[in-house]
């Protein structure tokens, strides 16, 4: 009986190995398809004052779920964590409380699609990191970085080539699109193919936060890569980059101290920031980044008129993607992209999802840098190891502190990285050991419900 299950199980577990496989393939194709970004979009919806694109990737986020879903039915089994389920409590939320608003505000039937239409897109991004911490295994980790880690280094590399010799880059790839509306006039700032210096400033520091982790953990790493992205990081001119980069370097200082090599990379950051200083003093007073502008101001009157929102429905917020509809209500007129959002990160999730909203978002954001504290504290764990689960932590608060500034956390293509990180910060905790919050939760393929 033994051998017969043998011969039954093998082939079956062959199989299974087989579609790992390609699904982590397909992982580490889908990855790099982030450069195409704004380069690709299809129009979709359109409130009159702004468009909701389908976008290149979108389509291939989708297309992982459809192939993950695929994978589970075959494995008969889906990883479910903490963050997953917490992910999905909170879009309930925002999808709830969005409902709410048409009575509230009197939105129309088809300002909630628009609405819900991004919840859809943040599910489908998330969905991403469901689709990896599935397929994920100890020796796929490195291979998974290594892959996110090339795609930013080319995006940041022809961001390079893109601000030095294609100045307003967004309106050369889209000449009919509105300034101030659609797309910004950049000049020579860094944007690359996301059209927007800050939100590139935000990929490019996610991944070079990782890389000052392995300096200061003394992992493996050509010297060139992080001179690569500090240059980019300083082409973009995006403040709160750089304000997101200081926090996140103190964090990996705090939790791995200084290296002699760290040191010798930070002497030729400063190096290179000192011989190009003259230039970048003219570069940023051109764009008024030295003092205190209208941007800064326009942030500030947008925090004041959210909290005022806020305080009307504080518990779960005005609905998720409503706020340029509820504005109007409140008096305030709906112009273009900026007025869909807040720069305040958090504070915008609270307005939209209330404190129970934001507040089960704080928490998926908790257990993922329990997870990587665990694994730098963790005695035996490899230095490469150690230094990804540093990163990732300097990254996440980085970006918390990022998004006080520019919308970051819920813009998918900062989303898709971040939560990159975020499931290999699943598989290093995994690495360890199996936690009890992460199980294997079969389903009757009959039923297609939990057992």
């Amino acid at each position: 009986m033994t051998a017969g299950t043998f011969r039954l199980a093998a082939p079956l577990q062959a199989r299974r190995y087989a579609l790992r496989l390609r699904l982590l393939g397909a992982i580490r194709f889908a990855i790099p398809l982030l450069i195409v970004a704004n380069l690709g979009r299809v129009p979709l919806l359109s409130t009159g004052d702004r468009e909701a694109p389908l976008l290149l990737n979108d389509l291939c986020m989708m297309g992982m779920l459809v192939l993950g879903g695929i994978a589970g039915v075959t494995r008969r089994s889906f990883v479910i964590d903490r963050v997953t389920i917490l992910a999905l409590l909170f879009a309930s939320i925002g999808a709830y409380s969005a409902i709410l608003a048409i009575p509230r505000y009197g939105i129309t039937p088809w300002q909630l699609v628009i609405s819900l239409a991004y919840l859809a897109r943040w599910l489908v991004y998330f969905g991403f990191y469901v689709v990896i911490i599935n397929v994920l295994r100890d020796d796929d980790i490195l291979p998974v970085w290594r892959t996110l880690e090339t795609t930013i280094l080319a995006f940041a590399a022809f961001g390079l080539f893109q601000a030095a010799f294609i100045p307003h880059f967004a309106q050369v790839v889209y000449p009919n699109a509105r300034v101030m509306y659609d797309f910004d006039e950049q000049g020579h700032r860094l944007v690359s193919s996301v059209l927007e210096p800050n939100m590139a400033g935000a990929m490019i520091m996610l991944v070079f936060l990782v890389q000052l982790a392995q300096l200061a953990a003394g992992a493996r790493l050509s010297s060139w890569k992080p001179l690569l992205l500090f240059a980019a990081l300083i082409a973009t001119l995006s403040r709160s980059s750089m304000l997101g980069l200081i926090v996140g370097s103190l964090i990996i200082l705090l939790v791995r101290g200084v290296s002699a090599r760290l040191l010798r990379v930070a002497g030729s950051l400063g190096l290179l920031a000192l011989a190009a200083a003259p230039w970048l003093v003219r570069f940023a007073n051109s764009y008024n980044k030295l003092r205190i502008d209208a941007s800064a101001l326009t942030r500030v009157a947008s925090w004041l008129r959210a909290l005022r929102i806020f305080s009307d429905h504080p518990v779960l917020g005005i609905g998720f993607n409503t706020y340029a509809f509820v504005q109007e209500r409140y008096g305030y007129l709906r112009l273009g992209n900026g007025t869909y959002s807040v720069d305040g990160g958090l504070l915008f999730i609270a307005l939209m999802t209330g404190l129970v909203g934001v507040s089960i978002y704080i928490a998926m954001i908790v257990v993922v840098l329990k997870r990587c504290r665990r694994v730098w504290r963790a005695p035996g764990v490899s230095v490469e190891f150690r230094a990804l689960a540093t990163g990732i932590f300097a990254g996440t608060v980085a970006l918390c502190v990022h998004s006080v500034f520019v919308n970051s956390l819920l813009t998918s293509f900062v989303m898709e990285p971040l939560f990159v990180l975020w499931a290999l910060a699943f598989g290093l905790a995994r690495s360890l050991e199996r936690p009890a919050a992460i199980r294997e939760v079969p389903f009757q393929i009959a039923s297609g419900m939990p057992t």
